[in-house]
């Protein structure tokens, strides 16, 4: 019997209320206070949420505004920059959506 083969689609990747909002306060978060034991617990905590947690052990972060990673390819934090902005990008995103339904 013939089957339709289909390749699945991609899925959005969804994140709990709580990591959006720790994103958007951190995020919000002005440089002079982002050297703390604070913002790093807060940063650590976030990538917990988001499953990142081993990318944050490479130095990297959703919270990170660089363009291009600060790694040459061949090394592991190189990939895992471009993990982790993919994941910032959906979550700029959602927390856009997120205040567009607020306002």
């Amino acid at each position: 019997m013939p089957v339709k083969a289909r390749v699945a689609k991609e899925r959005r990747p969804s994140f709990s209320a709580e990591a959006i909002e720790l994103f958007v306060a951190l995020e919000r978060m002005p440089r002079r206070d982002r050297d703390g034991d604070e913002f790093r617990a807060k940063s650590k905590r976030l990538a917990a949420l988001l499953g990142l947690t081993s990318e944050w052990w490479t130095c990297n972060s959703v919270l990170d505004r660089t363009r291009a990673p600060c790694h040459p390819p061949g090394y592991l934090a190189y990939d895992d920059w471009f993990r982790v902005r993919a994941v910032r990008e959906e979550l700029l995103a959602a927390a856009k959506r997120g205040v567009e339904v607020a306002a």
